[in-house]
């Protein structure tokens, strides 16, 4: 079970909902810090952290709560958060030997800004050797929103290349 409670009943409620169910649990989605993690990973309240790495503030805090749930036994469901943090969640989960499960939505879905990507095969997500989290950014595909204002109807969009768009 995906996030059974509330973040802020986690410490107080997952003991107790352990006790009464055999279900797999799976808290810490928004979770940053191993303080979070340890002591419901210590007491084996939870089956699998789900730590992410811009959730924890990177791969060394990720690392640190790897090790945590390795040592007892804890499986890790990184949180799916976007395409670059999941090149870093596939390439620190491999260091992983417990059991690991991973959100990973894109499919063999192209992602138009990372023309060096995760190679997605039969449903699998396979590393590869590149330097780095193995990707490449197009800089030249990226977008953001310029401005969004209380009572505008929409907002614009500037490319990179510093075309609008409207909607």
């Amino acid at each position: 079970m995906e996030d059974p409670l509330r973040e802020e009943q986690f410490r107080t409620q997952l003991p107790k909902l352990r006790l009464m169910t055999s279900a797999p649990l799976a808290p810490g989605e928004e979770w940053g810090t191993r303080a979070d993690f340890s002591p419901l990973v210590e007491q084996r309240d939870i089956d699998f952290a789900r730590a992410s790495l811009p959730n924890v503030g990177g791969i060394t805090e990720m690392l640190k709560i790897m090790a945590v749930c390795d040592t007892h036994r804890v499986g890790i469901v990184p949180h799916f958060t976007g395409p670059i943090a999941t090149a870093g969640h596939m390439h620190t989960m491999m260091a992983f030997p417990g059991q690991l499960l991973m959100e990973y939505n894109q499919g063999e879905r192209p992602v138009p800004y990372l023309p060096d990507f995760l190679e997605c095969r039969n449903a699998k997500v396979w590393p590869n050797d590149r330097p780095g989290l193995g990707i490449t950014v197009d800089e030249r595909q990226l977008t953001f929103v310029e401005a969004i204002t209380e009572g505008a109807p929409g907002a614009t969009q500037r490319r990179l290349d510093g075309s609008l768009t409207h909607w």
